[in-house]
Order: C-alpha cells, then structure tokens, then sequence
C-alpha cells in the first residue's frame, strides 16, 4: 500500500513538472502571455517564430508578444510558432490546459 501511494506520488508531480516544461502541442494555439507562464522568454518566442518559418509582421516585439496569439507548429519541433493574430485591444484570452487560446 505504501509503494503505492509512493508510486502515485511521483506519477503527479512529473505530471506537473511535464506540464510546466515549456513544450507547446502542435496546432494548438497560444497567447504569448501563455507561452511566458509556461518560461518561455522573449527571445525564445522570437527564435520559435523564425523556426517556425512562417510570415509574421515586422513590428511584432516583446512590448506585444503577450496579446500576440501563436500556432504551435509540431511538424518543425515543439518550439516552432507561426504567429496567427495580434489581440489588439481586445486581449489574448488564456483557454486554460487541453484547449486552443483565443483573441477576446
């Protein structure tokens, strides 16, 4: 009984520590806002969108990543982006685990 309660102890938290790894899942879509609670830093986005190789508009910076709403490109890799919309005013609204962010 004991192994197994040990046992489902470590199960959940590499299930958290999984979730928190910074992985994105292919087609799903994130606010940029999103990827940074997930660590993902400025320049790791920047570096995700020019891997993902995709078009995405010259005045996209750090000052709007957050309300910048990014494909998870999974053919090229779990850090490749293709940048789908800027929020605007509106926001970026976070979907929660398992579902697609969206613009408000």
């Amino acid at each position: 009984m004991r192994a197994s309660i040990t046992i489902f102890t470590i199960l959940a938290l590499a299930a958290t520590a999984l979730g928190k790894n910074g992985k994105c899942h292919g087609q799903r879509l994130y606010c940029g806002r999103s990827l940074k609670n997930m660590e993902w830093t400025d320049d790791k986005i920047m570096a995700g969108v020019y891997k993902g190789s995709q078009w995405y508009p010259s005045e996209l910076s750090p000052e709007n990543l957050p309300d910048t709403l990014f494909e998870c490109d999974g053919r090229s890799g779990d850090d490749a982006l293709w940048w789908r919309s800027a929020c605007a005013d509106s926001g970026c609204h976070d979907a929660g685990a398992g579902h697609s962010d969206y613009c408000n």
